[in-house]
């Protein structure tokens, strides 16, 4: 089983301790950010002391980037249909967007927060261009297929848009106050950065 950076594995006794300091920080950042919350708190919620919290996690943001890595699995469910078709999908592009924002329901506080921390932050900086840099991929994929088969104008380069509709989900997200709203729109968006009129004109047809 491979650690992560930051964290120091257990024996296996210890594990229910571990996931109870996990637990214990994600009910806290549901109520306060990461700022404010405290080593002993993450120590007293799991009912052990704060030495013995040193024994799993070296900092409260190493446990952070745990829980993060938790949910990177869900950040890219039911993307797959969307990202490895062709053509301007509206109803897989938003099955896809309605799922994310699920999850930004559930963990916005912790998906915000770490991508506010990111920059200044090493470990969680790596968690965000990690995931970033799988979604650009395959997205970029599917705007290249898309050009050479003629479903989709010339543009900015594949990668360089890709980005840009990566870096406009995630801020977008992060300042919704009903993600689930949002996803529609995105769909509109993303689809006209990709296809411009071409989305219109597969709609109409």
């Amino acid at each position: 089983m491979t650690t992560l950076p930051g964290r120091r594995r257990g024996p296996s006794k210890g594990d229910r301790r571990e996931r109870a300091i996990l637990e214990t920080a994600r009910e806290l950042l549901a109520r306060k950010p990461l700022a404010e919350i405290t080593i002993d708190e993450l120590a007293a919620g799991a009912e052990i002391s704060r030495s013995s919290f040193y024994f799993y996690f070296d900092s409260k943001v190493a446990v952070v980037v745990a829980l993060l890595h938790e949910i990177s699995g869900r950040l890219g469910a039911g993307a797959g249909p969307w990202l490895d078709g062709t053509g301007p999908d509206a109803p897989a592009l938003h099955r896809s967007l309605a799922a994310l924002a699920v999850l930004w329901r559930d963990q916005g506080r912790l998906l915000a927060g770490a991508l506010a921390a990111a920059p200044g932050c090493p470990p969680l900086a790596s968690w965000r261009d990690g995931l970033r840099s799988a979604h650009v991929e395959r997205l970029a994929a599917r705007i290249e297929r898309d050009r050479a088969a003629g479903l989709a104008p010339p543009g900015p380069a594949p990668r360089v848009l890709a980005g840009l509709i990566d870096d406009l989900r995630a801020a977008a997200f992060q300042g919704a106050a009903d993600p689930e709203a949002l996803a529609g729109d995105l769909v509109t968006v993303e689809l006209r950065m990709i296809y411009g009129d071409f989305a219109d004109h597969h709609a109409a047809g």
